[in-house]
């Protein structure tokens, strides 16, 4: 009988203790033969490509506020303290950088219903280039982790356009 008390007491800890994963608003299944290393939680700067080719970026808590105002003081974009705020919550960036700012304001629960361009990463505009500029600029002395994620059904062309972003800032 105590026996069963115990083992309900632990149960109801376990579920109660439990954090979930939340969900990603864009699904990104990646190629079968990736390794299960697994990515650093600190100072990463995470670069999505799903598998419409749209490219999607994910930052780290500790380094999201010094990246945007890095960002907006580089593109000359004014934005107000709840600006940041708003972006210091948003789970990622999914959009060109003249929606950024309507964007951050579209609560999580409404993001799966929300349609987005992803950030521009093409020979045309690569504005990827500025968000990956901006990181190592805010990023000053720290050791910044950048990772790529790519959907398997990805096509090279967005690859290529997120390789020459990188190359682009070494």
């Amino acid at each position: 009988n105590a026996m069963c008390d115990v083992a309900f007491l632990l149960l109801t800890f376990f579920i109660l203790a439990t954090q979930f994963k939340p969900s990603e608003a864009v699904e990104i299944v990646p190629p079968g033969s990736v390794s299960n290393k697994h990515a650093p939680q600190k100072d990463a700067f995470t670069v999505s490509i799903d598998k419409n080719n749209r490219v999607f970026i994910n930052l780290t808590d500790e380094i999201k506020g010094d990246v945007f105002d890095e960002m907006m003081s580089e593109r000359h974009i004014q934005a107000t303290p709840e600006d940041k705020k708003f972006f210091q919550q948003a789970g990622f960036i999914g959009v060109p950088l003249n929606q950024l700012l309507q964007f951050i304001r579209v609560p999580t629960d409404q993001l799966k219903n929300t349609k987005f361009h992803g950030v521009p990463a093409d020979s045309t505009n690569n504005e990827l280039q500025a968000w990956i500029g901006a990181a190592v600029a805010a990023g000053q002395g720290k050791k910044l982790s950048f990772l790529i994620k790519g959907d398997d059904a990805a096509k090279y062309p967005a690859f290529s356009g997120v390789i020459e972003a990188f190359k682009k800032n070494d």
